[in-house]
C-alpha cells in the first residue's frame, strides 16, 4: 500500500514547507535594497503582456471607430483642430504617428492606450516613502491586474490615459514634497499637461485632490486621533461644560498643532521668503512646460477647423497653426490667442452638461431634484456594477485599509485616507458630470483605490505571515484562503468578462455601443476584397424605409439623395447618417474602400443582378430590402448585431459568392 501521511505529519510538512518560503523570502528582501523595485517591474511587465496580448482581436466599438477615424484623417490631411466631443487630442496625435509607421487597424490604434495602461503600475514606486515594501507591491499588483484597467487598456478611449497621467502627476507631487527637489515639479507639470490633453475631466482630478486635501485637513484637527476618539467621546452623555471642555481642548490642541508645524518648518529650512524665491523660479518654469506641451497638443494643425469640414481646405490655407506660430515669433502670440480661444470656448460646452444638472432652476427644489435624478437616472447603476462585478476584492480592500489606517491598527499615514477620499468622492461625482453612464467611469475610481487596497491586503498577509510564526495553522490557513479566494475571482473575471464575452449585454464592463464579435469575419472579407477589387465600388449601403427608421434616426443612408454629397464635418462617406453606422466609416478608411449609398430598392436589385458589387449591407429594421433578388443574385447574408441593446442596429452584410462566401449552416 501507498505510504499516506497522517494528519499531523501532513500538517507539519505544509508548514514547514511555508516557513521555508516565508524565510526565503526574508532572506531575498533583506539581501536585496532594491528587490520590491524589481518585483514592481515584473509586475509591470506582466501588465503589459496581458494588456497587449491579442489587442486587435475585438471589433472596434463606436467609439474608438470615430476616434481612430480622426487620428487617420488628421495623418492623411495633416489638419487639425481641437473639439471636445472627441476628447483631448492627445490620442488623436499619436495614434496618426503610429498610423505613419504601421498599418492602421485596431491593435496600433489600442496600442498607445495599452501601454500607458500597462506601465501604470510603475506609479507605485513614486509612493515608496509611505508604503511598506510590500504594500508598493501589491498596488503594483493592484494596477496591473484589475479587470477594470485590464479591460480599458485595451480599448481606445482616455479615461486609462487622464487617470494614469494625473495619477502620476500626483506621485510626482508626492515625490517633491518628500524631497524638496525641484525637478519633480517639471514632471508634476509636465504630466498634468498630459492628462490635460487626454481628458477634459483632467480638471476634475485637480478638484478631487483639493477635496482630498480639505478633508486630511479636517481629519487632522477634528480626528487626530482616529475614530476610536470619536467613538469613545459619543459612548458617554457628556455634559454641557463636559462638551464646551472637550471643544475648548480641541480648538487649544489644534492650534498648537498648527503652531509646531510652522516651527518644525522653520526649523527645518531657511525663511519662507527664501524659501519660496528659491522654488519660484522653478515654479515659473514648470507653468511654461504645461504651457507648451498644453500648446503643442491643442494648437491646430494644417488648416485647423477649415481642414476637418467638408469640402476640407488645403493644408496651405491655414492661416496660423502650431509649426507656423512656433518657428516664427510674429506668429507665436496669435497661436497662442488662437489656441486659448478654441480651448476655452471647447471646454465651457463640455461643462455645460454637468452644471445644467448642478443647477437649481425656478421650478422649485422639488422640480430641480427630480430634474436631476433623470439627468444621472442609470449612470450610478452602470458604474456600481462594473466595480461589484469586476473590482469588488479591490473595493473591499480599500475600505478594509482605510479602516485599519484610521483606527491606527497599521501606522497612520496622510496618504491611505487622502487616496480613500479621492476614490469615494469619484463614485459620487463621476455620475453627475458625464452625459453617458458607462463602466468607463469605474477606472477614475480604482486608480486612487489602490492605495488603500494594499494596505488592506497586505495587513491580511501579514495577518497570515504572524500566525505562521507561532504556528497557528487556523490563522494562516484563513489569510492563505483570502488570499487564494481573491486571487481566483480575479482571474476568473479577467477570463470571463475581458478577454472573452466582450459583446454581451451581461457584461458589466460592455458599453452598449460595441460591435458583435462575428462581424469580425465580415471586416476581413471586406478588407480582402477591397484590396483585390481596384477601384470599383467595394461596397453599397441601402437603406429604403422611410418613415419610422428615420424618425427614430436609425437608418445608416441619408434620407434625402440631395444631400448625399453635404456634410458638416469631413466624414466620409458623406451619403451615410455617419454617426448611426459607426464604427464602420474606421475601417473602411482604414481599409480603403470605396462605399456607395442606394434607397431605392428597384436600383439595388438592379444592381445586384447587372454589377454585382462584392458586398451590400442592409439594416433588419429596413422592410424595403430586396432579400429574395439579392439571393438570387448570388449573395449569401450575414447577420450582426451593432448596440447590445438596441435591435434596431442588427445590420446584415451581403458577400457575393463569387467572392468565396459560402452559406450559412
Amino acid at each position: 500500500m501507498p505510504h499516506v501521511l497522517e494528519p499531523d505529519m501532513a500538517e507539519s510538512s505544509l508548514l514547514s514547507a511555508l516557513h521555508d518560503f516565508r524565510d526565503r523570502s526574508r532572506s531575498w528582501f533583506a539581501d536585496d535594497p532594491r528587490a520590491a523595485v524589481k518585483l514592481v517591474v515584473a509586475v509591470t511587465l506582466l501588465g503589459l503582456v496581458l494588456r497587449i496580448a491579442a489587442l486587435g482581436s475585438r471589433v472596434a466599438h463606436f467609439d474608438e471607430g470615430r476616434v481612430a477615424y480622426w487620428a487617420l484623417h488628421l495623418r492623411d490631411s495633416g489638419s487639425f483642430a481641437y473639439r471636445y466631443i472627441i476628447h483631448g487630442p492627445f490620442i488623436q496625435h499619436v495614434d496618426s504617428w503610429m498610423f505613419t509607421v504601421a498599418a492602421p487597424t485596431d491593435f496600433t490604434m489600442r496600442l498607445p492606450v495599452a501601454i500607458v495602461g500597462g506601465l501604470l503600475p510603475l506609479t507605485a514606486l513614486l509612493f515608496r516613502k509611505h508604503l511598506r515594501s510590500d504594500e508598493t507591491v501589491l498596488m503594483a499588483v493592484f494596477l496591473a491586474l484589475n479587470p477594470v484597467l485590464l479591460y480599458f487598456s485595451r480599448f481606445m478611449r482616455s479615461d486609462v490615459l487622464v487617470a494614469a497621467f494625473m495619477f502620476t502627476a500626483f506621485g510626482l507631487l508626492v515625490r517633491f514634497v518628500d524631497t524638496r527637489k525641484a525637478r519633480y515639479l517639471y514632471g508634476v507639470a509636465a504630466f498634468m499637461a498630459l492628462g490635460f490633453a487626454s481628458k477634459e475631466n483632467a480638471i476634475v482630478y485637480v478638484l478631487t485632490w483639493l477635496g482630498a486635501t480639505g478633508l486630511l485637513l479636517a481629519k487632522m484637527l477634528v480626528l487626530p486621533n482616529g475614530y476610536r476618539d470619536a467613538v469613545g467621546f459619543l459612548r458617554t452623555v457628556p455634559s454641557l461644560r463636559a462638551i464646551w471642555g472637550r471643544l475648548s481642548g480641541r480648538v487649544r490642541a489644534d492650534v498648537g498643532l498648527v503652531v509646531n508645524i510652522v516651527r518644525s518648518f522653520r526649523n527645518r529650512h531657511d525663511s519662507a521668503a527664501s524659501v519660496l524665491a528659491a522654488y519660484a523660479s522653478h515654479i515659473v518654469l514648470a507653468a511654461l512646460v504645461f504651457g507648451f506641451v498644453s500648446l503643442f497638443f491643442y494648437a491646430p494643425r494644417g488648416a485647423g477647423v477649415a481642414g476637418i469640414e467638408h469640402p476640407p481646405a488645403p493644408v496651405a490655407s491655414g492661416d496660423v497653426n502650431f509649426w507656423s506660430g512656433v518657428t516664427n515669433p510674429s506668429l507665436f502670440p496669435e497661436l497662442v490667442q488662437t489656441t486659448w480661444e478654441r480651448v476655452v470656448g471647447q471646454y465651457s460646452e463640455w461643462f455645460s452638461p454637468a452644471s445644467e444638472k448642478a443647477t437649481t432652476t425656478e421650478t422649485g427644489l422639488v422640480d430641480s431634484i427630480e430634474t436631476f435624478y433623470e439627468s444621472v437616472d442609470g449612470h450610478y447603476e452602470v458604474l456600481l456594477k462594473a466595480l461589484g462585478y469586476t473590482a469588488a476584492p479591490l473595493v473591499l480592500f480599500s475600505a478594509f485599509g482605510y479602516a485599519l489606517d484610521r483606527l491606527g491598527t497599521v501606522e497612520p499615514r496622510h496618504l491611505v485616507p487622502f487616496a480613500a477620499y479621492g476614490g469615494y468622492v469619484s463614485i459620487l461625482g463621476y455620475p453627475i458630470g458625464t452625459d453617458i453612464g458607462a463602466p468607463w467611469l469605474a477606472v477614475h475610481v480604482v486608480v486612487p483605490l489602490s492605495i488603500p487596497a494594499a494596505v488592506g491586503l497586505a495587513a491580511v498577509i501579514r495577518w497570515g505571515n504572524e500566525s505562521l510564526s507561532t504556528d497557528d495553522v487556523t490563522g494562516a490557513a484563513i489569510a492563505a484562503a483570502i488570499v487564494l479566494l481573491v486571487t481566483a475571482l480575479v482571474v476568473n473575471t479577467t477570463a470571463t468578462r475581458v478577454y472573452t464575452n466582450e459583446h454581451l449585454e451581461g457584461n458589466p464592463l460592455v458599453q452598449y455601443a460595441q460591435p458583435q464579435e462575428s462581424l469580425r469575419t465580415d471586416l476581413a472579407e471586406m478588407d480582402r476584397i477591397a484590396t483585390a477589387n481596384g477601384n470599383g465600388t467595394d461596397v453599397v449601403m441601402y437603406h429604403g424605409e422611410r418613415g419610422d427608421a428615420y424618425d427614430a434616426d436609425d437608418a445608416y443612408v441619408k434620407e434625402d439623395r440631395g444631400q448625399w454629397n453635404d456634410s458638416w464635418w469631413n466624414t466620409r462617406p458623406t451619403c451615410l447618417q455617419w454617426h448611426n453606422s459607426l464604427p464602420l466609416p474606421w475601417y473602411y478608411a482604414a481599409e480603403d474602400v470605396n462605399v456607395s449609398c442606394e434607397n431605392r430598392s428597384d436600383r439595388l436589385a438592379e444592381q445586384a443582378q447587372a454589377d454585382q458589387p462584392p458586398i451590400v449591407i442592409t439594416q433588419q429594421i429596413d422592410s424595403t430590402v430586396p432579400a429574395e433578388q439579392l439571393e438570387a443574385a448570388g449573395y449569401v447574408p450575414r447577420t450582426h448585431r451593432m448596440r447590445t441593446k438596441y435591435g434596431s442596429n442588427d445590420m446584415t452584410v451581403w458577400v457575393h459568392e463569387s467572392y468565396g462566401r459560402e452559406p450559412n449552416g
